[in-house]
């Protein structure tokens, strides 16, 4: 391959999607080196179904950091979305139609996330204050609506949506023979795919990357920035709410200290998955490549036993080195 080639190649983002795929690769490799338990079908679905929240929310994100911005609220909405899931799934509630709590949970996130989009777009608020904020709020609000206390008693089709397995079997004694593919699985892939054609496939993504290498020159064109800025708020919203009932799903409640912390993993995800935080660059393949890295990252550190304290400080030493990185790429082409 030529230097031209070479630089074609690098132009297009090819290397360091190969790089990150490498990455993951090495990781596989390092633990199951480690530990035999690693590298199994079931722990590997299950390092999918883990992430499938990060994966769904990393979307969102990933729109709103290519556009210059960033969502510090994903992880509160998504602790509102499922309080209020939660109570619309027990209760007087219990047997009414599965659709009630879901569309309640998409409803609150979005909500939030258009409060965020017009804050941001149209108030002219910076977003790292604006999400700030709504994080805040949306955490209190949270606790206020279920007085500190979990919401229990969820019924059973509700939380199968998150807890379910397509394909399992048991034995006459009630023990499980086959292992099934959990239904996490299948929200992780399909996340992927839409996410993929958003971004990369259509009209709307090329807005969005527009907008992120430059609002004026966008502006200019004829884009109608503020309404493209605000949407990529009113989607993370999206994208939280639907978490929100899966959360609740997953752990059969709801729960105002849920989703601590998502944030900052799903932002690591998305700059492992080479988005540049100075926006107009990264490609939402690289991004599900990433959520997957930080999941094979826990999972191979649960297997050996290491404290999850460590896991939070690697979380930070990664998110440094991936901005470093970044920029010091965006000054060289500077």
């Amino acid at each position: 391959m030529n230097v031209k080639s070479l630089d074609k190649v690098k132009r297009k983002g090819l290397s360091p999607q190969f790089a990150i795929v490498f990455v993951l690769i090495a990781l596989i490799v390092l633990w199951s080196a480690l530990s035999p338990a690693f590298l199994t079908t079931n722990n590997l679905l299950l390092i999918i179904k883990q992430v499938t929240l990060y994966g769904i929310l990393a979307v969102g994100m990933t729109l709103v950091i290519i556009t210059g911005g960033i969502d510090l609220s994903v992880g509160s909405v998504v602790a509102l979305s499922a309080v209020f899931a939660a109570h619309f799934a027990s209760g007087e509630y219990a047997e009414a139609p599965l659709i009630l709590p879901i569309a309640v949970a998409v409803g609150v996130g979005t909500l939030c996330g258009l409060i965020n989009g017009i804050g941001i777009a149209y108030a002219k608020i910076p977003n790292f204050i604006m999400t700030m904020c709504m994080m805040l709020a949306a955490r209190g609000a949270a606790y206020i609506y279920t007085n500190a206390k979990a919401i229990f008693g969820l019924s059973d089709k509700f939380t199968n949506i998150s807890n379910g397995f397509l394909g399992r079997q048991y034995d006459a004694e009630g023990l499980v023979t086959q292992y099934g593919v959990p239904y996490m699985v299948f929200y992780f892939v399909a996340a992927m795919i839409i996410g993929i054609i958003l971004l990369q496939y259509t009209t709307y993504g090329r807005k969005v990357y527009a907008i992120g290498g430059n609002h004026e020159a966008a502006r200019y064109s004829g884009l109608n920035v503020r309404l493209v800025e605000m949407s990529v708020y009113v989607i993370s919203g999206l994208c939280s709410g639907i978490c929100g009932f899966l959360m609740a799903s997953r752990i059969s409640s709801g729960n105002a200290n849920s989703a601590d912390g998502y944030e900052m993993t799903v932002i690591s995800a998305v700059v492992i998955g080479g988005v540049s935080m100075s926006g107009g660059v990264g490609t939402m393949t690289g991004v599900m490549i990433g959520v997957l890295i930080t999941g094979v990252i826990s999972n191979g550190m649960d297997i050996l036993g290491v404290n999850s304290y460590y896991q939070k400080i690697l979380q930070a030493v990664i998110i440094l080195v991936a901005v470093y990185i970044d920029g010091k790429i965006n000054r060289r082409k500077k």
